[in-house]
């Protein structure tokens, strides 16, 4: 058994690296944050008879005067296999500061069993292909109807192929206009940056009104035993002037393709902060205090109750995420999250 760190983009064994990652990917990347393990930036704990980790690295005077890992999503892993790996993590990084960010119940379970606190952070989306209604009957689908048919009598089309067949002028100009009013930069993390070229297993669909581009859609695998049993909508770019419902297009038609496919689940991702309740597990009141008021009062850092009241229209499961660290996160480590993440 070996255990090493490798950082994104080194050279030294990079390519035995690599192979170590997809391999485990393709075999135990189920979660909706597994595709995320392989987004520039990161840096990774790897065992190569178990699997590995993936996180932020953070250094800063203040909000991370030692050193601050944010581990992103469950471990690339089996099950079974969590709380080994997590061992030999630990034994590793003995001086790191940890955070584990959006981790479900399996490994949520594991960690407060250790002692840590773990807090919910919000839910994440998951529609069942095999039941979801794609006509969109009854009125609790009265608003998808409503912004489907929208964007359908607009003209609005949808097209799935590789994203280099698009205009590479015409992409940047779409993602320049939505990251303009997101902010002006990426958010790392959670979210896995657009990238400009086609990837292994990741799905693009993209609308379009008269010829002109108005929204593209990623969608990011999901794995069982080597196979993709389902995706994520990992990434959204549309127009400020496409019309209303565009996006939604895009979802619902690609939800039909992956029903017709035999895929079992399309996941919408986090809704952050959304459905916190006090929980079963030891948490930071401070913490939760302070996620139920971002939700409802700071939609200058992100628009939260507006990620949920759209994701909650597809009618999907929510599950629960859960956060937590090593030490106990007090307010500079949480600011320092908030810095490995970008948002600050």
């Amino acid at each position: 058994m070996t255990s090493l760190f490798a950082r994104s983009g080194t050279h030294a064994n990079a390519s035995c690296e690599h192979g170590l990652l997809q391999h485990y990917l393709r075999q135990h990347g189920r979660g909706c944050m597994a595709y995320s393990t392989l987004q520039p930036g990161l840096e990774y704990f790897i065992d190569d008879k178990l699997g590995y980790l993936a996180y932020l690295p953070l250094r800063h005077p203040l909000l991370a005067p030692g050193r601050l890992h944010v581990v992103l999503g469950d471990p690339i892993a089996a099950v079974a296999d969590y709380e080994a790996l997590l061992d030999r993590y630990l034994k590793k990084t003995a001086a790191a500061a940890t955070v584990f960010l959006e981790v479900n119940e399996d490994f949520a379970s594991i960690l407060s069993r250790r002692g840590f606190p773990v807090n919910e952070l919000g839910v994440e989306w998951e529609i069942d292909l095999a039941s979801f209604d794609s006509e969109l009957k009854g009125p609790s689908f009265s608003h998808l109807r409503r912004w489907r048919n929208k964007a359908l009598k607009e003209g609005v089309k949808v097209v799935e192929g590789s994203i280099c067949a698009l205009d590479q002028g015409e992409l940047s100009a779409l993602s320049a206009d939505w990251l303009r009013r997101k902010g002006g930069h990426e958010f790392i993390g959670l979210n896995r940056p657009l990238a400009l070229q086609d990837e292994p297993d990741v799905r693009y669909l993209w609308a379009t009104q008269h010829g002109r581009l108005l929204s593209l859609a990623v969608f990011d695998p999901m794995y069982r035993n080597g196979k993709v049993i389902g995706y994520l909508h990992n990434v959204s770019r549309v127009l400020s002037d496409a019309p209303h419902g565009t996006n939604d297009l895009i979802v619902l038609e690609a939800l039909s393709r992956f029903q017709r496919e035999g895929r079992e689940l399309l996941s919408l991702g986090l809704s952050p902060f959304a459905l916190l309740e006090d929980g079963h597990y030891r948490g930071k009141p401070y913490l939760r205090r302070l996620f139920r008021f971002m939700f409802r009062h700071c939609p200058f850092v992100y628009p939260f109750e507006g990620n949920f009241f759209h994701k909650d229209k597809y009618r999907g499961r929510p599950l629960k995420v859960y956060l937590s660290s090593i030490p106990a996160l007090n307010l500079y480590r949480v600011l320092g999250v908030f810095k490995a993440l970008r948002v600050l």
